[in-house]
């Protein structure tokens, strides 16, 4: 190996090197792939003056292109990944050397105004990207200002931004109404709740008989597969949660119908014997409507009073932070070989609900947050 190239690297890449002395020769004898003899020697002058290690790797990267090797033995070599390789060549097609050196000497410090900044973060707050390098995009065509997709998404990140998936919500929810709703009706209900007037939140869950992929620790480049069936069959639940116990009341049924609602309204009833009324919040659903269920609220001797949520308001049923947690520790990224083993982790899990009191009076609380405000 010459010493000039030997300088080009770093001592621990030279067993690398000499391992393959032969595609180095080849690799030499490519030089002037990417880079004119100008920016090349300028290339070389500098890193014999730069100590700083990640532009110098910079310049490394650059350098061997230059002499014709693979991204991918660039990146063995230098101990550094093939992205990180590709990015420095995109550097330097879109912004030149001195690009390069613009980085180099900016530190962390954005490239962007204050005022930028601040037309930036209107653009990010209307607008969701899916990549950083979109948001390059942007930036380039606004401003005329060149980011690497690693450079902005560390920008981003000095300004707060978080790259995560955006809540699905109804279309049609109305943050106003379920404000008003919570301050008028279900907050001064929970405050009373006590024994002597229980107080429910109702709701139906059917889970499917399939796999339903979550977020994950998964080793950088590679795949986790997570084997699903059919999906045809579910488990039809439907349940109960009372405040301020937290104690589930559920039911399974074939299919939540006007039956099933009025067989939860009589077991809740059997609870409570001596409660003069049994609150129960519901949403719309047309089986939590239907002209059997209001012939059983209108019975004389009813004890079940139904309060309606506004529409379009999961968010205040108390039940789905429930029904959360059981799709989080049961379902979501789980694989049953049959439907039975899938039915009987979701009986565990109920049956199991007493362990997990603690956890039930952190996550089901009397904070609400109201949807549909934008």
């Amino acid at each position: 190996m010459s010493q000039s190239l030997r300088c080009l690297v770093y001592p621990e890449s030279a067993k690398i090197l000499l391992r393959d002395a032969e595609h180095l020769r080849f690799g030499s004898a490519m030089a002037g792939a990417i880079l004119t003899p100008t920016e090349r020697t300028h290339l070389l002058r500098m890193m014999r003056r730069q100590t700083n290690s990640h532009v110098h790797r910079r310049m490394n990267a650059l350098l061997l292109l230059d002499d014709g090797w693979p991204v991918e033995r660039i990146a063995e070599a230098l101990y550094i990944d093939a992205d990180t390789v590709r990015e420095h060549r995109r550097l330097y097609e879109t912004a030149g050397i001195t690009g390069l050196e613009r980085l180099t000497y900016q530190g962390s410090d954005p490239a962007l105004s204050a005022a930028q900044i601040e037309a930036l973060k209107t653009e990010l707050d209307t607008h969701l990207y899916m990549a950083s390098k979109e948001v390059c995009d942007f930036v380039r065509r606004t401003f005329g200002v060149t980011y690497t997709p690693n450079a902005m998404t560390k920008l981003l990140k000095r300004l707060g931004y978080v790259y995560k998936k955006p809540k699905c919500v109804p279309a049609k929810a109305d943050a106003a109404v379920q404000a008003t709703f919570a301050t008028e009706t279900l907050l001064p209900l929970m405050a009373q709740a006590d024994a002597a007037h229980p107080l429910y939140f109702g709701d139906g869950m059917h889970p499917a008989y399939k796999g339903h992929p979550a977020y994950g620790w998964i080793r950088r480049g590679q795949d986790r597969e997570l084997k699903s069936n059919h999906g045809r069959v579910n488990v039809n639940i439907n349940g109960a949660l009372s405040w301020p116990d937290r104690e589930v009341v559920h039911l399974e049924a074939e299919k939540i119908t006007s039956e099933a609602v009025i067989a939860l309204f009589d077991r809740l009833a059997a609870r409570h014997p001596a409660a003069a009324a049994i609150t129960l919040v519901l949403d719309n659903a047309s089986y939590n409507r239907s002209a059997a269920v209001k012939d059983y609220l209108a019975r004389d001797g009813c004890r079940i009073r139904v309060v309606y949520l506004p529409a379009y308001s999961p968010n205040l049923n108390l039940i789905e932070r429930l029904w959360w947690l059981l799709k989080r520790t049961t379902i979501w990224n789980q694989h049953y070989p049959t439907f039975a083993a899938f039915k009987a982790a979701i009986d565990g899990f109920f049956a199991g609900l007493g362990e997990r009191h603690a956890q039930l009076v952190s996550l089901i609380t009397d904070r609400f947050r109201f949807i549909g405000a934008s």
